[in-house]
């Protein structure tokens, strides 16, 4: 298998100046065809109709009134939702995780980076918007390689960008990770994506993550999203914890008002609710282990260990491509062809976990895949 995905970041990686960043969602496609979307990896449990109502009273201020452009409410809210006893100096909230992927690319990288691949394509591409110089390291049985991971950053490198639990392989590989943290020249920059930490089993997130980390290393970014773990893809609303020395020089890239007042208002709305992640794992842990096993039961397909809400499916002697189209012109639902994934090739894509009679679908339009 890794075989294969080397050959790709071969044959993938050849100076590609018209780069494109590709994501999935409804509008990734025609969406008058999507009537199940499985290609969005948010938290299936959705958002609360209590907390809706909660926003709606008081939509009439929040609309006319300019929001607070340092998130101060929030932080606090983030803070205190964390358990982490630090100065909101500590915190930059963004318009969604990417802002924040591009504002680090813009405060920190001049000339080489580091990016452990396949990954999520937006670290990529805010390199290669500011004339960086890309060296893609594979990952190694699908965890990001300390080794040569490095060995390329002793080269003269600006940044290293790591996603844990990885996208789209949805693959924890925290002690590779934690070993890179721990032997990387302070002078490089350390971007770690933790935006799908929160969907991991507890047992395992309180050990997995890293954001205590912050402290102790000052070249460390921990980037978490909730658009992923509270269901707000809507919204766009992100925050990374780093040493205020960077989120000062950060700040420089940022815009005013950059995160809207509903999103601050819904934002500190959802870190009360307690039992909603709680929940959202346990529903995940169900649904994924159910899709796993009828998948495996069913079609000739071959689904693949995942840690969180989604995880990729090997589509056999079909190609990801064909695979997509036939779902969402046969039967509108829409999965992740991750062929335009850096290094990922035509042999998988990725779904997301989602409720049960959805997931029952799906299973069963596979399935007729195999007549």
């Amino acid at each position: 298998m890794m075989d294969e995905i080397s050959y790709w970041m071969t044959s993938m990686m050849k100076n590609k100046p018209n780069y494109d960043c590709f994501h999935g969602g409804i509008y990734s496609v025609n969406p008058a065809l999507v009537q199940l979307d499985f290609s969005s990896n948010v938290n299936p449990l959705g958002i609360s109709k209590d907390l809706l109502n909660d926003v709606s009273r008081e939509l009439g201020s929040l609309c006319t009134t300019y929001p607070d452009p340092s998130c101060r409410e929030l932080k606090k809210s983030i803070l205190d939702y964390l358990g982490l006893e630090l100065d909101p100096k500590w915190l930059l909230v963004g318009n969604g995780a990417t802002e924040l992927i591009h504002i680090f690319a813009r405060t920190f990288i001049r000339g080489k980076v580091v990016i452990s691949a396949p990954t999520f394509c937006e670290y990529e591409l805010s390199a290669r918007r500011l004339g960086a110089t890309i060296k893609f390291v594979p990952l190694k049985n699908w965890e990001h390689d300390p080794e040569i991971i490095l060995k390329e950053a002793k080269e003269g490198c600006d940044a290293v960008f790591l996603c844990n639990p990885n996208n789209p392989t949805g693959v924890l590989s925290t002690e590779s990770a934690r070993k890179i943290i721990e032997n990387i020249d302070p002078h490089t920059q350390m971007f770690l994506d933790e935006c799908f930490i929160e969907l991991v089993e507890e047992s395992d997130k309180k050990n997995n993550s890293m954001i205590e980390l912050v402290s102790e290393y000052k070249n460390l970014v921990i980037l978490r999203s909730m658009t992923k773990s509270f269901s707000l893809a809507g919204i766009r609303l992100g925050y990374c914890v780093c040493n205020p020395n960077l989120i000062n020089l950060m700040l420089d890239n940022m815009i005013s008002w950059n995160v809207n007042g509903v999103a601050q208002k819904i934002g500190m709305l959802v870190l009360k609710d307690k039992s909603y992640l709680e929940n959202s794992r346990r529903l995940i842990r169900r649904e994924r282990n159910f899709m796993v096993k009828e998948l495996k039961k069913k079609t000739k397909f071959s689904p693949m260990s995942s840690d969180v809400n989604y995880f990729l499916i090997d589509v056999s002697d079909q190609s990801s491509t064909e695979v997509r189209n036939y779902l969402l012109n046969n039967r509108g639902i829409l999965v992740r062809d991750c062929s335009t994934f850096t290094g990922m090739g035509l042999k998988h894509i990725r779904v997301a976990v989602k409720k049960h009679i959805e997931n029952a679908i799906l299973i069963d339009a596979l399935s007729s895949m195999e007549s």
